[in-house]
């Protein structure tokens, strides 16, 4: 579940960098998260608890925030909770799979759920899905698997952003160290190619997660290998379609090489900016 550790990882740079206090971390939290859903159907959420046992954001459930947790169990009487959090605290992340109601089809089913911790404040962000998610959907090829992840990651991101920009319209200085701050420590990819990038509707780099010394440059007028002027045609995209795949050639930080890559852009509802990752065509 690479989008619960991103999100991880970008709560844990902004409490590390920019906020120590643990109602401020909380109300971070619900700004980053409560609006956030992914997969197709949107029944994807993410939840935020203490290792000590209490809720401090439910996506899905917001009531629960601040209950007391450490007892909750299944129908069959596993402790899920407790669980989840010796996977956080021992482990750092980890799956826990258990049984629990669907509210969709209302009848208990399997469930998976991925966990990773977030150390700065003894907490933990998980999210997981249904066995009956899975069930009937055909195989995806590399192609189309890598589509599939990129987007949601990207669609996860910008719904996040878009909570933070709301909840600190007050503060656009603390709108823009948080949006570094969370790109800069968030890496999903084994060989350093998976990171994000934000820019402005003019081709300012606002944030970049492999090179953050273009930040504040404007790279509108950026070509590539074959001369597409890059930046220019994910603005188009974001303008025309609010979100999409964009092919372009970019230098890969894993080798230092100029590689075809494939990235997906959505706008960041309520801003003049974009979020976007992509993808190497390694060999292509």
């Amino acid at each position: 579940m690479i989008d619960v550790v991103n999100i991880g990882s970008a709560l844990n740079s902004v409490y590390l960098d920019l906020i120590s206090d643990s109602t401020e971390r909380t109300k971070y939290a619900e700004a980053l998260l409560s609006n956030t859903r992914f997969l197709p159907d949107d029944m994807g959420y993410f939840y935020v608890e203490s290792l000590s046992g209490y809720c401090i954001v439910d996506a899905a459930v917001p009531a629960i925030k601040g209950l007391y947790r450490m007892d909750q169990t299944t129908p069959n009487g596993q402790y899920y909770v407790r669980d989840m959090i010796n996977a956080a605290h021992y482990r750092g992340h980890g799956w826990v799979n258990y049984d629990f109601k669907n509210p969709v089809t209302q009848k208990t089913e399997k469930k998976s759920g991925f966990v990773s911790a977030i150390p700065a404040a003894e907490w933990y962000v998980g999210s997981g899905y249904y066995a009956s998610e899975t069930e009937g959907k055909s195989g995806l090829t590399e192609n189309a698997r890598e589509d599939f992840e990129y987007q949601w990651f990207v669609h996860t991101m910008a719904q996040g952003m878009a909570g933070i920009s709301a909840a600190y319209a007050e503060d656009p200085e603390f709108i823009s160290r948080a949006y570094k701050t969370m790109v800069h420590h968030i890496n999903f990819d084994s060989h350093g190619s998976g990171y994000f990038f934000v820019y402005n509707l003019h081709g300012v780099v606002i944030a970049h997660g492999a090179t953050p010394s273009l930040e504040g440059k404007n790279l509108i007028d950026y070509q590539d290998a074959k001369g597409n002027f890059v930046i220019q045609q994910l603005i188009d995209k974001v303008i025309a379609d609010g979100a999409g795949f964009v092919d372009y050639y970019w230098l890969d930080p894993a080798d230092q090489q100029v590689e075809s890559k494939r990235a997906y852009v959505e706008k960041i509802q309520g801003t003049d900016w974009f979020v976007g990752s992509g993808f190497y065509h390694v060999g292509q």
